[in-house]
């Protein structure tokens, strides 16, 4: 029987931490029009175990267990033909939801006007300090608290904040008619969010902490050195694909384009994330991107950000690390390598 809400969790190697996550659904929640799926994705613990035990204790939980692991996008692709919801929630098996979080999350989608609503959340670390949403300010007390909420257009500042799929939630129907696909590999849901957000004709912010969303433990894609990161790429190429779609979304290109530059530098800064051997080829990943998707009339951003776009459009490495490193440009390495 169809119901208002389909929360998806892909699970895998999450065995410590799983209980908590469906606790705080089936068990710490009042509200009954809602279902979980949760995907089983070939985890090499006792998590499909566990969901089996759930499940045959409460009729809300079904469980889909996958013959060949598929990742976080593969598990969230596969539950979508079992679902029955109005809206999709995607969870993730290793975060969980605060006290009164999905009643909240229903009271609104029950209102019926919103194509993404976006939550509040708190960052959770592993000696258990909080720190709200540190984007918060750019959400609250904005256009899209307004009962009929607001498009990307008018509250661009939406693409400054987290653009991960957890904190969102879709109705479902609005989602299918993006023609749009979860990725492999790391930052498989931006080649989802992105198209969601710039396309929605009702985006609603709900200034609430609706889910936990816990950093730093071991495993996590912002904790570990991967040449997956370079997956992003190839998410970026889908955002943009998209864009190519939908020509009447053309004045957004520039703000995409930027905010996929940012989190490309910013993986390539982090510590420890592309590891050594593979920074050269990562950064020309960055240069390759500045070639094919930078819109026409590009201006780059002022200030010292403006010039470590300029560097990475051209290649400039070195240069590049040199500025990061000290704070300015030596003669010498003002040439691109």
């Amino acid at each position: 029987m169809p119901v208002l809400l389909s929360i998806v969790v892909p699970v895998h190697g999450v065995e410590q931490f799983l209980p908590r996550c469906l606790d705080s659904i089936l068990k710490d929640q009042t509200a009954t029009d809602f279902e979980v799926v949760a995907v089983d994705d070939l985890s090499p613990d006792g998590c499909g175990a566990i969901l089996d035990e759930y499940a045959a204790r409460d009729p809300r939980l079904r469980v889909l267990h996958l013959t060949e692991n598929q990742g976080l996008g593969g598990a969230r692709t596969a539950a979508l033909p079992q679902v029955t919801g109005e809206y999709l929630w995607f969870v993730d098996s290793d975060d969980w939801l605060p006290d009164g979080a999905l009643d909240a999350v229903l009271a609104e989608v029950r209102k019926k006007d919103v194509d993404v609503l976006l939550t509040g959340f708190d960052h959770v670390y592993p000696d258990g300090s909080t720190e709200p949403n540190p984007w918060r300010h750019l959400l609250a007390g904005s256009p899209l608290e307004r009962p009929e909420g607001a498009t990307l257009r008018e509250h661009p500042a939406i693409l400054q904040t987290v653009l991960s799929v957890w904190n969102k939630v879709f109705r479902r129907a609005y989602l299918d008619s993006l023609d749009v696909a979860f990725g492999r590999g790391y930052y498989e849901d931006i080649s989802v969010t992105y198209p969601a957000l710039l396309a929605a004709p009702h985006l609603r912010y709900l200034d609430r902490s609706c889910y936990n969303y816990r950093r730093g433990r071991p495993g996590a894609i912002t904790a570990t050195a991967s040449p997956k990161h370079a997956d992003a790429f190839v998410q970026y190429d889908a955002i943009f694909a998209f864009l190519d779609r939908h020509p009447e979304l053309a004045d957004l290109r520039t703000l995409v384009f930027d905010r996929t530059v940012k989190q490309a530098l910013t993986v390539y800064d982090s510590p420890g994330l592309v590891p050594t051997e593979l920074r050269k080829e990562f950064f020309r990943r960055i240069t390759a991107h500045f070639a094919e998707h930078r819109p026409p009339g590009y201006r780059y951003p002022g200030g010292l950000r403006g010039i470590q776009y300029r560097l990475a459009a051209r290649g400039a490495r070195l240069p590049y690390d040199e500025l990061r490193r000290t704070g300015r440009l030596s003669r010498s390495l003002r040439r691109p390598r």
